[in-house]
């Protein structure tokens, strides 16, 4: 029979464990969640402006959401695959290529309509895609390495697996 101190210890123990788990996606739900405002800001200016281009924040957003519920189930269920989380950085990664390549054509103002066609405009644009653009491939790089258990926080979780026990 545990004394109190052990059961609190052995407690203590695992919900280490469980943090340490959680805490794998971290970087992910940050990202997740600044593309989910970002898409949400968007999606505002282009409901204002009456734009059939909505549609794609409006998916961004749903999707995000969905990835955001994914991670939050994460905490009591721990598992190495996130197929909301997958599909959310995938789509994301062929929309921020759809709005580069969107820019420097006609279909600015499509996607764009609350933005003045100058060089400035089209400039800063094209940094935020940009940087959008390389942390969703941050991203996915560390959803692959925690789907193969190869990422820095998985060789944290045995090292503290091995001293616990």
């Amino acid at each position: 029979m545990k004394t109190p101190l052990e059961s609190q210890l052995s407690m203590h123990k695992k919900v280490s464990l469980t943090n340490l788990y959680f805490n794998r996606f971290l970087a992910v739900r940050y990202i997740t969640a600044f593309f989910l405002f970002i898409n949400l800001y968007w999606a505002v200016f282009l409901l204002g402006s009456l734009s059939i281009a909505s549609v794609l924040p409006l998916v961004v957003i749903v999707l995000a959401m969905l990835t955001s519920f994914e991670q939050i189930k994460l905490y009591r269920n721990h598992k190495n695959h996130l197929r909301y989380a997958s599909l959310f950085y995938r789509f994301m990664l062929i929309a921020i290529t759809v709005l580069i390549v969107s820019i420097f054509t006609p279909l600015f103002h499509f996607f764009f309509p609350f933005l003045k066609n100058s060089p400035e405009a089209m400039n800063i644009l094209l940094g935020i895609l940009l940087a959008s653009l390389f942390f969703t491939i941050l991203i996915l790089i560390k959803l692959k390495k925690i789907a193969r258990n190869e990422d820095k926080h998985f060789k944290r979780i045995q090292a503290y697996q091995e001293i616990i026990n």
